[in-house]
């Protein structure tokens, strides 16, 4: 029953926030046309009323009536809530795109999705954890085979980066904060004890100067320039590297933008997977670390046999 009024709360959100205003009536008929409504149930007006009051209890999301002369008109009268609240964008954006596959399943054959690893299967265990603040026990292998066995942690957040699912931890035994990927996590369990979220810690905040999930390296943020060339500039247009990105200077053949951002390993491997389309113009030192990283690919292919 949660499942179905969830899904429900979803998707009016979801309409509103697409179709902007729209009267009861033009609701109720949308409801009836919709994937979701697979027993072909009515949208009554109390039920309307129910629905509008738990978006706003559970997702802070206002769902006003404005009265007109003839007709009442419905609305999302706090859209700010949607662009500045991540979770909530990301939960109804998956939704509407799951909505969408729903609807045209008859096409599967020819929609091609991207898995995520099993690493999810440990994501609702972690999320209850961190709901009851309760500590739990985890052992763990990374690709070397190195790792940990009975590691009692704190779960502070879970971040999905490239695909797969990590959580930041914090060692009950000296505080120290630790990243693990689930998918490999190999037993993961709670231990009884309880800990205190710590009221002064932001997850955001913490990754905010990073680029993905390596942030835990003592790396600052510094201003970082790049030189965009060809079809890349459109594609960092639309989707920018990091929410720090400000474009500085456009001409005809090159964009430049700046970042301010910790230059780690995973901020490293993205320049790298665009090619000969991004250059880093300053700082030097990471231009040199670039260049020398690059010139030993090159001699890898000179020296092959």
């Amino acid at each position: 029953m949660v499942d179905i009024l969830l899904k429900r709360y979803l998707w009016l959100i979801d309409t509103l926030r697409n179709r902007g205003e729209m009267t009861y009536e033009e609701i109720s008929s949308a409801w009836e046309r919709s994937a979701l409504n697979d027993n072909v149930s009515t949208l009554s007006k109390r039920t309307l009323y129910n629905h509008c009051q738990a978006v706003g209890r559970h997702f802070g999301i206002e769902i006003t009536c404005r009265r007109g002369r003839n007709l009442n008109y419905y609305y999302i009268s706090n859209p700010e809530v949607l662009r500045d609240n991540s979770m909530n964008n990301w939960l109804i954006e998956n939704f509407s795109v799951s909505t969408l596959l729903l609807e045209n399943k008859d096409m599967a054959d020819k929609i091609l999705l991207e898995d995520i690893p099993s690493g999810r299967m440990y994501l609702d265990e972690l999320l209850a954890a961190m709901r009851e603040g309760a500590v739990v026990r985890l052992s763990y292998r990374n690709f070397s085979g190195r790792g940990y066995d009975d590691l009692d942690v704190e779960p502070l957040c879970v971040k999905l980066f490239k695909r797969r699912w990590y959580v930041l931890t914090r060692l009950t035994g000296n505080g120290k904060l630790r990243i693990f990927a689930l998918d490999r996590i190999t037993s993961l369990g709670k231990t009884g004890c309880k800990y205190m979220y710590p009221s002064d810690f932001s997850p955001a905040e913490l990754f905010a100067p990073y680029f993905g999930i390596v942030a835990l390296t003592g790396d600052v943020s510094e201003t970082i320039r790049l030189r965009i060339y060809d079809e890349l500039r459109g594609y960092l247009k639309s989707l920018p590297l990091h929410h720090s990105q400000t474009v500085v200077e456009e001409l005809d053949n090159h964009m430049d933008v700046t970042v301010k951002v910790a230059p780690t390993f995973d901020f490293i491997q993205e320049i790298l997977s665009h090619r000969e389309q991004i250059e880093v113009i300053a700082p030097e030192s990471l231009r040199k670390e670039l260049y020398d990283l690059i010139t030993k690919m090159g001699n890898r292919y000179e020296n092959s046999d």
